[in-house]
């Protein structure tokens, strides 16, 4: 019977799978940090006689061939010792690690006293008392959106921060950090070494893009320099780390007569036909088309007004930039707009126009769009191979939109339609200003999409 097996991750390097004896079972895989199989296969072997690397197997001294052995029967040993081979066990280990019981002491903090000595570890010695940060515990608490002190007062001070955005920064604690260095190590105990390794690990092994790598320390990053300003810690840990380089794909847009087989197009859902149309000629994101309300379409002005944004985290929630816009429409939209929201059972002022047929009361997931677009853009003609390989999605209808806009008028005007404004408009603006300026928009507007809507 094999006592192990060697399977190939998708970079080449060889994981081993060990074979429980009494059950037959298999057991979960290791890697060995190498991709030469006959160095995987003796490596395997070493492990499996019960010496097991006290470096991480992923780690730069295991790599250099610096990682002492160990048996991994500790407690055997440790119950077969007479009394008189433990006091000589116990003085070689003093004398090797400099151990004095007057001199050093190690104390957890028990983890049932409260939230915060879940985080730490107390360090005694004769002159001082030092303070340490468990590494995965303090970084998951600090992305807590309802407890960490950190958001609360970001929030405070006029920031944003999405629950969303949280969600996925403690997955990263858990999923990445976690299993890695464990639930004891602390910051403070952390190297730009096993850092650097740490990030590698990612992506050379666990096959992470650029992207996600970095949004791992981005991730600690934060905290680091939080904790470090605050006094917490004596140093970021992370400073100097050298990011990976993002080879961003540029953003596909689809073209001119593409967008004309799409309006041409019969949808099954009328909600992703308005979704398109909004992206495409108002440049809406996603989350501000999820978050229109019954009181945010005017008819009788054939405008929108955008106020909000929508997400499937966060609800209800402010636009990306925190401003207000609102957007002359032509006035089929603005009806076709208005005769989706009566068709919500919970209508009223308040209630989403794009709503959830099973849950009236919610928005459609953001997400939602994308889909139906893809299902649209196959319908003519365009495969899902080839609509990844342009990098089209349902954001890339915005690109569209401030493409065939700043084609016809000046850059301030393509920046209020779309939202890019980087200051509010001013306060002290005449009404008669406020309807030029809305007049010019629609101009622009209708003329730019004129030949779309009746092709």
């Amino acid at each position: 019977m094999r006592k192990f097996y060697l399977t190939k991750n998708q970079n080449g390097y060889y994981r081993v799978s060990f074979i429980d004896p009494v059950t037959g079972a298999l057991g979960s895989s290791k890697s060995t940090h190498t991709k030469d199989k006959q160095e995987a296969t003796m490596i395997a072997t070493e492990w499996l006689h019960g010496r097991v690397p006290k470096a991480m197997a992923h780690s730069r001294a295991f790599a250099q061939g610096n990682s002492e052995t160990y048996s991994c029967n500790l407690k055997s040993f440790i119950k077969n010792l007479s009394e008189t081979e433990a006091l000589e066990a116990l003085e070689l280990l003093s004398q090797k690690l400099n151990l004095s019981e007057n001199t050093a002491e190690k104390t957890s903090v028990p983890v049932s006293e409260s939230e915060t000595k879940k985080r730490i570890v107390v360090v005694k010695n004769n002159s001082e008392t030092n303070i340490k940060h468990k590494l995965c515990s303090t970084l998951f608490d600090f992305w807590d959106f309802d407890k960490s002190v950190f958001i609360q007062r970001h929030i405070a001070h006029g920031h944003s921060m999405s629950k969303k955005h949280t969600i996925q920064m403690q997955a990263f604690v858990r999923n990445n950090w976690l299993p890695y260095f464990g639930e004891d190590k602390c910051i403070e105990d952390l190297t730009k070494i096993e850092l650097d390794d740490f990030f590698f690990y990612l992506h050379s092994e666990k096959g992470f893009s650029s992207e996600t790598v970095n949004k791992n320390i981005n991730c600690a990053n934060r905290c680091f320099v939080w904790l470090f300003n605050n006094g917490k810690i004596p140093e970021n840990p992370l400073k100097g780390i050298e990011r990976y380089k993002v080879d961003a794909l540029e953003r596909g847009i689809p073209t001119e007569s593409e967008v004309k087989k799409l309006l041409a197009l019969n949808w099954e859902n009328p909600a992703g036909f308005l979704a398109f149309k909004l992206g495409a000629f108002c440049g809406l994101r996603a989350g501000e088309i999820s978050g229109l309300r019954v009181c945010d379409i005017d008819v009788s002005a054939d405008m929108i007004h955008v106020r909000h944004s929508y997400s499937e985290v966060d609800g209800l929630k402010s636009t990306k930039n925190k401003d207000t816009r609102d957007l002359p429409v032509d006035h089929l939209t603005a009806v076709q707009l208005a005769n989706l929201a009566r068709t919500n059972p919970e209508y009223d002022d308040s209630s989403y126009v794009f709503y959830q047929p099973k849950n009236p009361k919610e928005a459609y997931y953001p997400g939602y769009y994308g889909d139906v677009f893809y299902l649209a853009l196959e319908k003519i003609g365009i495969s899902e191979a080839e609509r990844k390989d342009r990098n089209i999605v349902f954001h890339s209808l915005r690109h569209f939109c401030a493409t065939i806009l700043a084609q016809r008028t000046d850059i301030k005007t393509v920046q209020s339609i779309l939202g890019h404004r980087t200051e509010k408009m001013s306060e002290h603006y005449s009404d008669h200003d406020t309807i030029e300026k809305f007049d010019n928009m629609r101009v622009i507007m209708s003329g730019a999409w004129e030949e779309y809507i009746t092709a």
